[in-house]
């Protein structure tokens, strides 16, 4: 089957690519280039727990080429994009969103190249979107652009969407002096792959589309690949300790359902997924009511309200496996394409509570501003404790090291090193490497996610000037 679907999808690409010379030759002719600079200023509430200061500034970098020729049925659209943080090294760097050709057919299209590609229906996280990796210091929302090929067939049953995905994009993570990150720094520098995945893999996806009905739109959709969450291991380093990202192969099968009737929006979003490491499903649902024309004004104002669920409850990576979001989203219709959104987080399990709001609004018509703030209003304390023993027993018992996990074999490896080579004392003394082990232990702790990262309520505003 998978043969099958490379097959078609390669001879789809060197059947559109027969003209190649004609094609490439237009692609930097009589095209339009637009740029936009903008300033980031992050202020935290306090400083870092590892001396990163409170004040943090950005500068981000981006312009889009555009062209087209054929009678427009050949496009194609070049964005790199460059941010510079002048605090924390590992949050500069330099991505190509875009550089991607599309070819149009009567009834099918082609898109070669780098591109992003977004899936979903829900607000407060899209589990079924899985083509492009997280940009993670660059915010919550933000994508690495992706080499693929992607061949779409529009028909009256449908759009169907074949994706070859070449080549896997690790995801970005804060540096040592970087703000929200975890105690112990992730070393983006040496990766682990599993025996079925790698960096040079080829991915592929399928996704089918439709209305049902006047109301109701529904998408399925097939990934083979690469997960794009890494699990996480320790490097065992007590002078220099790391988290160590794993990737592992996974197979994900997708459902979106969205129900529009007048003012009322019913969403949902689910996942079964079959990996090397774990079989689990997730899912979204949520329900949305918009208020339009507020007292015979222009505002809108949307109610949106989500419940989360991860069958792998604690074990699951993200925070949001057992959540409720609650959300208000005021568009003021406005010259200035002014708008407004508040969203809040609350784990009925943990108690833990997260509050986010946002503001944009032009300036000029060719300057913006955007406000967000994040706040934890309750966070749980994991538990630490006191001897290197003590925290190596917790370790050990910890739920996601089970006794036949590679983890498991290295923490029992590494205290055995650890006697063998400075003695049994180490293990209860405080100066050798406590603190460190103390990090670790929280990090182990699955049932206080968001506490894992230290206190870093902020404002952030940023500035957006457009050529």
């Amino acid at each position: 089957m998978k043969n099958v679907f490379l097959g078609v999808l390669l001879a789809s690409f060197l059947m559109a690519s027969s003209h190649a010379n004609a094609v490439l030759e237009p692609f930097f002719e009589g095209g339009e280039w637009t740029a936009e600079t903008g300033l980031e200023y992050r202020y935290f509430k306090d400083p870092g727990e590892f001396g990163q200061s409170q004040h943090a500034v950005a500068l981000r970098l981006s312009a889009e080429y555009y062209t087209s020729w054929n009678d427009g049925l050949d496009l194609f659209t070049f964005r790199p994009y460059l941010l510079l943080d002048y605090q924390d090294s590992d949050r500069t760097h330099f991505d190509i969103r875009e550089a991607l050709w599309i070819h149009v057919g009567d009834d099918w299209e082609l898109r070669s190249g780098i591109s992003r590609v977004f899936w979903g229906k829900t607000e407060f996280i899209n589990l079924v979107d899985v083509i492009n990796q997280d940009d993670l210091v660059d915010g919550d929302d933000e994508k690495l652009g992706q080499p693929m090929v992607n061949l779409s067939l529009v028909h009256d049953w449908g759009i169907f969407d074949f994706y070859l995905l070449l080549g896997f994009r690790e995801r970005t993570f804060p540096g040592p002096d970087g703000r929200l990150r975890t105690p112990i720094p992730v070393d983006t520098d040496n990766p682990e792959y599993s025996r079925e995945a790698g960096q040079r893999d080829i991915d592929w996806a399928v996704r089918w589309q439709r209305p049902l009905n006047d109301y109701v739109e529904m998408g399925l959709s097939l990934f083979s690949g690469v997960d794009r969450e890494p699990w996480y291991s320790f490097n065992f380093d007590l002078n220099n300790p790391m988290l160590i990202p794993n990737y592992h192969h996974k197979d994900q099968l997708g459902l979106e359902l969205e129900y529009l009737y007048e003012g009322w929006a019913v969403k949902f979003e689910a996942i079964g997924v079959r990996s090397e490491r774990e079989h689990y499903w997730a899912a979204v649902t949520g329900v949305e009511y918009s208020f339009y024309g507020i007292m015979g004004t222009d505002l809108d104002f949307t109610l949106i309200n989500e419940f989360m669920k991860d069958s792998r409850d604690d074990l699951a990576p993200g925070y949001l496996e057992h959540d409720f979001g609650v959300g208000g989203r005021f568009s003021f219709n406005d010259e200035f394409d002014t708008t407004m959104q508040g969203g809040f987080l609350w784990d009925p399990d943990t108690e833990e509570k997260v509050l986010s709001f946002e503001f944009e609004r032009r300036l000029y018509s060719d300057l913006k501003i955007e406000i967000q703030a994040v706040t934890v209003l309750e966070r749980g304390t994991p538990p630490v404790d006191d001897t290197n023993v003590e925290i190596i027993s917790d370790l050990l018992q910890s739920q996601l090291f089970g006794d036949d996990s590679v983890t498991y074999n290295q923490v029992v490896d590494f205290l055995l090193g650890l006697i063998e080579e400075d003695g049994i004392g180490i293990l209860f003394d405080p100066e050798y490497g406590l603190n460190v082990l103390q990090q670790f232990q929280k990090l182990s702790d699955t049932s206080r996610k968001i506490s894992v990262i230290e206190s870093d309520d902020y404002v952030q505003v940023k500035l957006t000037y457009y050529y």
